[in-house]
C-alpha cells in the first residue's frame, strides 16, 4: 500500500507518517526494492496502536520508547507495563477533571431553571407593564 493511500486510510498527513517512522514512533516500513514505502497490514495496525496511544493524551516520546521497547521483545515487558500504568493514570486524572467540570455545569443548568427562568419572566412583566402604563 503507497504511503497516499495509507494517508488516506488513516487520515494521517504523508508528512506526518514519514516523521512517525523516521523518529520511530511507528517501525520502520517495508519498502519496494526501488525503496518505496509498500506498507502492509502489519504497518497499519503499528500506526492504528500509536495514534490510539497519541488520542488517549501519551506523549510521542512515551508512544516511541513503547514502540521501540516492543520491538525488542518480552525482556521489555515490565517497562512497558510501567509506561502504560502511567498513561493510565493520566487519563483517570484528566476524566476526573472533566468530571468536575461537567458536575459544575449540571449544577449550573439545573439551577437555571429555578433561578434565572423566573427572573427573566418578572424581567419580562415588568416590561410589559412598563408599555402598558405609557399607552
Amino acid at each position: 500500500m503507497t504511503i497516499k493511500e495509507v494517508s488516506e486510510r488513516t487520515g494521517i498527513s504523508i508528512d506526518n507518517l514519514r516523521y512517525y517512522e523516521r523518529v520511530g514512533i511507528i517501525p520502520d516500513v517495508p519498502r519496494t526494492k526501488s525503496g518505496i514505502r509498500d506498507y502492509d497490514e502489519t504497518s497499519i495496525q503499528w500506526i492504528e496502536l500509536a495514534m490510539r496511544f497519541k488520542k488517549a493524551g501519551m506523549s510521542l516520546e512515551n508512544i516511541r520508547e513503547y514502540i521501540q521497547l516492543s520491538l525488542k521483545g518480552e525482556s521489555t515487558k515490565d517497562e512497558r507495563w510501567n509506561i502504560l500504568l502511567e498513561t493510565k493514570s493520566q487519563i483517570e486524572q484528566k476524566m476526573n477533571d472533566l468530571q468536575e467540570t461537567l458536575d459544575v455545569i449540571n449544577y449550573k443548568m439545573e439551577n437555571y431553571e429555578n433561578k434565572c427562568e423566573p427572573i427573566t419572566k418578572e424581567l419580562i412583566k415588568s416590561l410589559k407593564n412598563k408599555r402598558e402604563t405609557k399607552s
